[in-house]
């Protein structure tokens, strides 16, 4: 047996534990069966996963949180294919473990006649909580047919993110002045056709079998060719359930009650405040 380095007790050591939201379900690999106690270690950032974090090219490509759930989260064997709905919890508990229960936001006060901002704290634990609580409906009803469903994977996200972010690159086109009628039809056309397909794919990444009175169809081929011929009734009644689930799996949003001299100024009594985490600054130190 070799001997261990002086060095051992210094390493990092789990600063919280971690139920995810999925239970463990839909991973090839399951982390919570590895982890004995159904809970995950979380591990503070190192120097390393924080230069990640702010590194615009990895952020865009989804390298960065995979290598940072990689170094921090352990158990999870490939972040690449967690399901998305484990995602911001996990980011988020890796937030905590890293610098703290307390996050410090800045935001407008709206009303007022000079712009003004006020920070706010908002405490990551009830975020967490919020996570934890919900739960991910996997299939839905509609007429005959019964749809089974699945979050999708982080890589199918990143993916489906990447091609949003190209049909807006084909967006600013529309708005160039020095760009022609001729280009700007021209890339009207393609933007749309990529946008339906962006839709298209985002259900079909969800669905993994379709079940009739005469049995279940799980065949990726014939699932896409039922949604290219199936009415839009079927497809609403699959998407505005996906849409649910995913509305159900974002962060409330905090209410902020606004300072008296603000309220007397003309701002309104109460502010909502989304709780949208920029991995840009949301992985920074105070």
């Amino acid at each position: 047996m070799e001997n261990q380095s002086v060095l051992a007790k210094y390493k990092r050591q789990p600063k919280i534990y971690l139920t995810l939201p999925s239970g463990g379900k839909w991973y090839k690999d399951n982390p919570v069966e590895k982890s004995g106690s159904g809970e995950l270690p979380i591990y503070s950032m190192t120097a390393k996963d924080e230069l990640l974090m702010k590194t615009p090219d990895a952020l865009m490509n989804g390298e960065a949180t995979v290598e940072t759930i990689s170094s921090c989260c352990p158990l999870i064997g490939d972040p690449w294919q967690m399901p998305m709905i484990d995602v911001d919890a996990v980011l988020v508990a890796i937030r905590i473990a890293t610098y703290g229960e307390k996050m410090e936001m800045e935001i407008p006060i709206p009303g007022l006649k000079e712009p003004t901002n006020e920070t706010i704290e908002i405490d990551l634990r009830q975020v967490l909580d919020g996570y934890q609580s919900r739960e991910w409906i996997d299939f839905v009803e509609y007429q005959d047919l019964k749809f089974h469903l699945a979050p999708l994977t982080y890589k199918q996200s990143t993916d489906l993110f990447q091609s949003t972010y190209e049909n807006q690159r084909l967006a600013t086109i529309l708005q160039d002045t020095n760009t022609s009628d001729a280009d700007k039809m021209e890339a009207f056309k393609l933007g749309f056709k990529k946008l339906s397909q962006v839709t298209l794919n985002t259900v079909l990444g969800h669905v993994k079998a379709i079940e009739t009175p005469d049995g279940i169809e799980d065949n990726p081929k014939a699932i896409r060719e039922f949604f290219d011929n199936t009415d839009k009734d079927t497809f609403l009644a699959v998407s505005d359930h996906l849409d649910k689930m995913r509305k159900q799996f974002n962060a409330k949003p905090q209410i902020y009650k606004v300072p008296k001299e603000h309220v007397d100024n003309g701002a309104p009594e109460e502010i909502e405040v989304p709780m949208v985490f920029d991995q840009s600054n949301f992985f920074v130190s105070k």
